[in-house]
């Protein structure tokens, strides 16, 4: 997993119209065949929390088209964001190679949106 702590900013201009599949992608999550699943699971979710905490991801309402102002802490926004997700469904290891999890993660891109410069908005395409 790379360390996006580092130079965060552009990591996140780097992810900010990414669907969830291209943010897994970003992170190096796939890259990693030591970790289970669920590992890899919680290293997304590290990631959204450091970026919701640091203001340059917020939860967003697609339907409404409108930010989510909660004020919920960030692994809760996190849980809520991906609440569907078929973690108990994937193998323990090399789950993000199974068909059950491209299906999620290559048209997950509700949920959230990236604030770049805090002036732009940027919704996953």
């Amino acid at each position: 997993m790379i360390n996006y702590k580092t130079n965060f900013d552009d990591f996140i201009l780097s992810i900010n119209t990414e669907n969830g599949l291209g943010i897994w992608w970003a992170l190096g999550l796939r890259n990693e065949k030591t970790m289970t699943t669920r590992e890899k699971f919680l290293k997304l979710k590290e990631f959204f929390e450091y970026a919701i905490f640091h203001n340059r991801i917020i939860e967003y309402d697609l339907e409404k088209q409108r930010p989510i102002f909660s004020g919920d802490d960030p692994d809760v926004v996190f849980d809520r964001i991906f609440a569907d997700f078929p973690l108990d469904q994937l193998p323990e290891y090399d789950g993000d190679n199974d068909n059950r999890f491209f299906a999620y993660m290559a048209v997950k891109f509700n949920g959230w949106a990236v604030l770049n410069e805090g002036t732009t908005l940027c919704l996953p395409d």
